[in-house]
């Protein structure tokens, strides 16, 4: 299974202090992005929040590497699937956005990717478009989107799969191959306009061959001890951002109190606030990448002041 899978320092005397750090796109900055991704008539009621949320959420955490070159003498290309791409649970966010939110996000990293390589629009808008609308009629028609558990249980499952079968099975049962794949058919499409309208850009695949693997637990601290720790998903932040007047509202959003010192099941981008007795605030956002195998586990630190 694919996975669909992130202030200055204020003082005054009568209120609490809130400690420095990087603080996620905001309502404005969402509101802006409407003009570079406009709605469409057949956008399912509540996708476009989400659509507009995804941009934010690449914005602020764009993929660093996006072109490929194994050094074989052959031309760098671009593969439209990045195996570390974020998936959407339904323990972090709502119903809808556990349905709608990986399409929102493979599309809105997809979009700002090609920009980014300078591919024309010509050369990717109408295809793209296409994929997005595959990619909501599949979500439509899946099943109620998982919880954590499921989606353990799920990979679980698909790697016992992977590991008895043969390399026949592996396509799939109707027997068309990949060919009715959204992924190679926005390849094939981008790649044939590509190839007519600027071959001198990177030539663009739908390669993938994503393993599946579970981290390790996570402990989270804060220093000095005895902050309580709120987490939400960084893009379920920006969701709310676009729905509720104040996404920092703990009720308002589904924001998580995290028991520190023990072990947590915690893998992505994350928005925190972290609030001390003395009433210091600290708020910004975390990625936490766990480790594997027999590697030790991952401490993450909330410090009250610095880094």
């Amino acid at each position: 299974m694919r996975r669909i899978r992130m202030l200055m320092l204020v003082a005054a005397l009568a209120s609490p202090v809130t400690a420095g750090a990087k603080e996620p796109i905001g309502a404005a900055g969402l509101k802006a992005i409407e003009a570079k991704v406009p709605p469409q008539d057949w956008y399912p009621d509540g996708y476009y929040d989400i659509r507009i949320a995804a941009e934010g959420q690449i914005a602020d955490f764009p993929r660093d590497i996006l072109t490929m070159d194994w050094g074989d003498g052959q031309p760098p290309y671009y593969d439209v699937i990045d195996c570390n791409a974020e998936y959407v649970s339904l323990d972090e966010t709502d119903p809808l956005t556990a349905r709608y939110g990986g399409v929102a996000l493979e599309v809105a990293r997809l979009r700002a990717e090609f920009e980014r390589m300078k591919y024309p629009v010509a050369v990717y808008a109408e295809p793209l478009l296409a994929f997005e609308k595959a990619m909501i009629e599949d979500a439509k028609a899946a099943p109620e989107p998982m919880s954590e558990a499921d989606i353990a249980a799920a990979d679980a499952a698909d790697a016992a799969m992977e590991a008895d079968a043969s390399d026949a099975a592996a396509e799939p049962a109707d027997g068309g191959g990949f060919d009715n794949d959204p992924y190679f058919r926005l390849a094939q499409a981008v790649e044939a306009n590509r190839a007519r309208l600027v071959p001198k850009l990177p030539k663009v695949v739908a390669d993938g061959g994503c393993g599946a693997g579970e981290g390790n637990p996570v402990i989270v601290r804060t220093s000095p001890p005895q902050g309580e720790v709120l987490m939400i998903n960084a893009f379920a932040f920006k969701v709310c951002t676009r729905k509720k007047p104040d996404p920092w509202d703990r009720f308002a959003c589904k924001w998580n109190e995290i028991e520190t010192g023990v072990d947590q099941t915690l893998s992505g981008r994350y928005v925190y606030q972290v609030k001390w007795p003395d009433g210091t605030v600290r708020k910004g956002t975390r990625e936490i990448v766990p480790s594997y195998d027999d590697e030790p586990k991952v401490t993450v630190t909330f410090k009250k002041t610095g880094s």
